[in-house]
């Protein structure tokens, strides 16, 4: 289980700035970006609020994961989200899942295979409260797979990755929500805001949650959950106290 609260940045094609990314015992790292905190109401306990406000920079968020080393896209197995639209509705592709892919093997991403999130074919209409994308790894729904930054289809399936893809290596995936420039997901008043809990990339799910024990505190622990030292950490732990 992932273990890890640090806050970056990110530019949607792939560029991080300013990242600051720390790993604790765990198989993944991840960090938010633009308009997005963490906030009790998850599924369970906390969850990652994304929001996507035309009326407030950058208008757009999400949250970044990062396995320890990259992933083979044969060796893709599983990749999921809980999420929960609280306001308005899914549309203008946000929210979704994108896939950052290497395919020289240097390292870098050299582009994003987006999956829609919510029902195909429109990816409008979300159901309210907490849903599941499902494993959206070999993922048949028309639509829901955008490979146009490698040559393929923008409105695809799984199956139809293109060769650089399919030879390419996994290095991180992000969950994005920049929907308020679309009537269709913000009801028209500019604002759509996402929940995401348990990401699960090749069976390491990604929570939110907080410290429970003093131990989760110790040996650099307080770092992954955004303290400024394992004091604060563990008073946390005692009191309920959040000097983060």
């Amino acid at each position: 289980m992932s273990i890890k609260k640090i806050v970056t940045g990110f530019v949607g094609g792939g560029v991080l700035f300013g990242v600051l990314a720390l790993s604790v015992f765990a198989a993944t790292t991840y960090s938010l970006f633009g308009d997005a905190t963490i906030v009790p109401g998850g599924n369970p306990l906390n969850a990652a609020q994304i929001r996507s406000d035309a009326t407030i920079a950058p208008s757009f968020g999400g949250v970044s994961v990062v396995p320890d080393a990259p992933i083979a896209w044969a060796d893709l197995a599983t990749l999921s989200t809980d999420y929960n639209v609280t306001d308005d509705n899914c549309g203008g592709g946000s929210p979704r899942v994108s896939i950052r892919v290497d395919t020289d093997n240097d390292g870098i991403s050299n582009g994003n295979v987006h999956v829609a999130i919510g029902p195909s074919p429109a990816f409008t209409g979300c159901a309210a409260g907490w849903q599941t994308t499902g494993n959206l790894i070999g993922n048949e729904d028309a639509g829901r797979y955008d490979y146009s930054q490698f040559g393929g289809s923008p409105f695809t399936t799984y199956s139809a990755a293109p060769a650089s893809v399919t030879a390419g290596q996994v290095i991180g995936v992000v969950v994005v929500v920049d929907g308020s420039w679309s009537a269709a997901a913000t009801g028209g008043d500019g604002e759509q805001t996402v929940l995401v809990d348990n990401i699960n990339l090749n069976g390491d799910a990604t929570t939110f949650d907080d410290p429970v024990s003093k131990d989760d505190c110790k040996n650099g622990g307080w770092e992954a959950y955004g303290f400024s030292n394992q004091g604060r950490c563990i008073q946390f732990v005692n009191t309920g106290i959040d000097s983060r």
